[in-house]
């Protein structure tokens, strides 16, 4: 999702801290500074006390970053696979036979009071009959 989840023609700035949603810069509430995770507006009056009905507000764990050798391999592997898929469909276009020289590419048969433009396929002359 690349929108506010309250102003959807509005691009999202950031997640908030407790329930992790896309907001924009008008629904961010910074509380502790620029530098940290925001509230959203809902969160941030839940955080604060005034709508809390009496129940303590538990941010969400943080994001753990991934293993950077798990990374690697794995973008490894995604290469390996690309590499793979290419290597297999160069072989498939090297496999494949040449079309039949042929005047019609179709079994259907053109009206006969059709006409297509000899410039397509002479450089000189006038409309000639398809068929």
């Amino acid at each position: 999702m690349s929108h506010c989840m309250r102003h959807f023609e509005e691009p999202y700035v950031a997640h908030c801290r407790t329930c992790d949603r896309p907001f924009c810069g008008r629904c961010l509430v910074f509380a502790f500074g620029p530098d940290k995770p925001p509230y959203c507006i809902g969160c941030a009056l839940n955080a604060s006390g005034v709508r809390n009905k009496g129940m303590k507000v538990v941010a969400s764990a943080p994001k753990t970053a991934e293993d950077r050798r798990e990374a690697k391999a794995r973008k490894r592997e995604e290469k390996r696979l690309a590499k793979a898929e290419a290597r297999a469909a160069k072989e498939a276009v090297k496999t494949l036979a040449p079309l039949p020289d042929a005047a019609r590419t179709s079994n259907v048969p053109a009206p006969e009071h059709m006409t297509m433009p000899a410039a397509r396929y002479a450089p000189h002359g006038a409309d000639q009959a398809v068929g």
